[in-house]
């Protein structure tokens, strides 16, 4: 039986899929490739530009440590999905439990009222039995 009313580790699981998507797709920009200027002034330029390397080996540093924590964070997804579906089962089976219990209960609550009915119905009997014997 699941809560329509999103939990916080729920928000907290959407925030992070969401910052990931961004992160994914600021990504993807790194790869689009640069179409060659017919300058060749421009093409010596970007290779002679030292800053651009940089830029892209701290880049691909930072992708490489987003694409690390997107792995640990897919993980912890799926842990927390198994603990879900474990708790899931185990409600499920309590609830049988319970249901079992509870007719128990109505069943033995019958027979012992069904007791009570017979035992007061004998003992009205006895006490009818003796005032007929004083009378």
């Amino acid at each position: 039986m699941l809560n329509p009313k999103p939990k916080r580790m729920d928000l907290e699981l959407l925030e992070r899929l969401q910052q990931r998507d961004k992160v994914e797709s600021r990504f993807q920009e790194l790869f689009i490739e640069l179409k060659p200027s017919p300058e060749s002034d421009f093409v010596a330029e970007l290779n002679d530009n030292g800053t651009l390397t940089v830029t892209l080996t701290r880049l691909r540093k930072e992708l490489k440590g987003k694409e690390l924590q997107i792995s640990s964070l897919r993980e912890i997804i799926n842990v927390k999905n198994k603990d879900f579906e474990k708790l899931n089962d185990e409600i499920i089976s309590l609830s049988i439990e319970n249901n079992l219990l509870q007719k128990r209960f109505r069943d033995l609550e019958e027979e012992h009222n069904k007791l009570v009915k017979r035992w007061l119905d004998k003992v009205q009997q006895d006490v009818e039995k003796l005032n007929a014997n004083l009378q």
